[in-house]
């Protein structure tokens, strides 16, 4: 070999080995549902108040611990009456699973080996909550996991026969602005004049921790018109000045995606309970031209 052709290889493994952990860090997918995902929503606020109250400070923790590798789901193999549980890690620990609308206490449990910062865990299932689990299709869950002495609950979304949740899209406007951290609530609409509840999120990702949550888990009650949230129009403003969560301070130096989400309950004759992604970056997604999922902090 020559020694050209020596440097060359030497500075394309080199390009391979810086590129290939920066490739690593990013998500496999979005977050997928917030934690609840609708189960735990509140009472009808009736007649809002007419003010924008201030927002709240959010901080994404330092450390996260053990979290889900992808919001896709967790699908049932009814054959087996067998759930399989992908999870970053950092140390062994147990996994117990609950879902109130399938059963009560402990669906399920068991022990995770923790190799190379990933855990694999299959949970058996009794008959009686498997087949409860086909019925219903899709099932809010939450994954309770005890890890080198901390408690870390997971929301997750059990699934049978179907994908967990349809692809979802990003609300018209509202945003998660990056740098300085704010999660802007969107303008919500509606054709006539009606009391509506609303709740932001922000996802974050890295490769050690997996997928995690924070907000205030505070539901804000609104009026939306056809022209917007009325409390974000005083005086009937054309331009809106809504509610922010934030300021957000984030850790640096571990390789953290974020990922807004809001939700928001119609209070019409059925409450219809929506939720949706937000832009990332400093305009809402049809503002923008094309939506953007995640803040990146190195």
């Amino acid at each position: 070999m020559t020694a050209d052709r020596r440097v060359v290889l030497l500075a394309l493994a080199a390009s391979a080995a810086l590129t290939a952990p920066a490739a690593a860090q990013a998500p496999p997918g979005p977050p997928g549902p917030p934690p609840g995902n609708g189960l735990d929503l509140p009472a009808s606020p009736g007649t809002a108040p007419p003010f924008v109250p201030p927002g709240s400070a959010l901080a994404i923790p330092d450390t996260g611990g053990p979290g889900l590798l992808s919001g896709d789901g967790i699908a049932l193999n009814r054959a087996r009456r067998t759930l399989i549980v992908r999870l970053a890690c950092q140390a062994n620990g147990t996994l117990r699973l609950r879902a109130a609308r399938v059963g009560g206490g402990d669906l399920a449990r068991a022990r995770y080996r923790c190799a190379a910062g990933r855990s694999i865990t299959r949970l058996t299932l009794s008959r009686r909550i498997a087949a409860r689990i086909a019925r219903r299709r899709t099932v809010p869950a939450t994954a309770l996991v005890r890890q080198s002495g901390r408690d870390v609950r997971i929301a997750v979304t059990l699934t049978a026969g179907r994908p967990a949740v349809a692809s979802k899209g990003f609300w018209t406007d509202g945003h998660l602005q990056c740098s300085p951290g704010y999660l802007v609530e969107p303008d919500f609409t509606a054709r006539t004049p009606i009391p509506i509840s609303t709740r932001g999120w922000i996802a974050y990702y890295t490769a050690n921790d997996g997928w995690h949550w924070v907000g205030t888990g505070r539901w804000n009650a609104w009026t939306a018109t056809v022209s917007g949230v009325a409390q974000f129009h005083p005086d009937g403003a054309a331009q809106p000045v809504p509610w922010t969560l934030g300021p957000i301070s984030v850790p640096a130096g571990r390789g953290i995606y974020a990922v807004g989400v809001y939700e928001i309950v119609y209070w019409t004759q059925r409450p219809d309970h929506q939720w949706q992604y937000v832009n990332a970056g400093t305009t809402g997604a049809v503002a923008a031209g094309a939506a953007t999922h995640y803040c990146v902090y190195p």
